[in-house]
């Protein structure tokens, strides 16, 4: 029985056969490299892939987060009107008393640009050094390849 070069192409294995009958196909697949004979991989669909661990799960924590946020502020304000204030002035209160002032921001940076201004030159060649040495080490970090890619 004699097969065609289309049941040839079909499955190769199963008519093997077919290139000792068929001159074309033989001159053909003679001509060709394997490289060439291997089919191109097929593209890939997204909506076909599983989700990742991250992207399923990002929003299931807001639901506490907003919770939290919201049982914080009513007991705050309970506790304001049961000491007698204004829930308003009193976190308005609490919010400006957590934020430093002006003047003690200044006479910080004053008290240590001072106290550098001061200190000894082994103090300024050891802050020089670790700067250069940090800053290399960061750069170095950049420049190098992640695993598995060859440069």
């Amino acid at each position: 029985m004699t097969t065609t070069c289309e049941q040839y192409f079909e499955d190769p294995e199963a008519h093997a056969s077919h290139l000792d009958e068929c001159e074309a196909c033989r001159v053909l697949f003679g001509e060709l490299d394997d490289d060439a004979i291997a089919a191109p991989p097929a593209p890939v669909r997204v909506d076909a892939l599983p989700l990742a661990p991250w992207e399923g799960a990002s929003h299931r924590t807001w639901p506490l987060v907003i919770a939290g946020v919201l049982s914080v502020a009513i007991l705050a304000i309970v506790l304001f009107i049961s000491a007698g204030q204004s829930p308003v002035h009193g976190i308005a209160q609490a919010l400006v008393s957590a934020v430093p002032s002006l003047e003690l921001l200044m006479n910080v940076t004053q008290m240590a640009g001072g106290a550098l201004h001061n200190a000894p030159l082994q103090w300024h060649v050891a802050i020089a050094i670790s700067f250069v040495v940090i800053n290399t080490i960061l750069f170095l970090l950049l420049r190098r390849a992640p695993k598995g890619i060859d440069v």
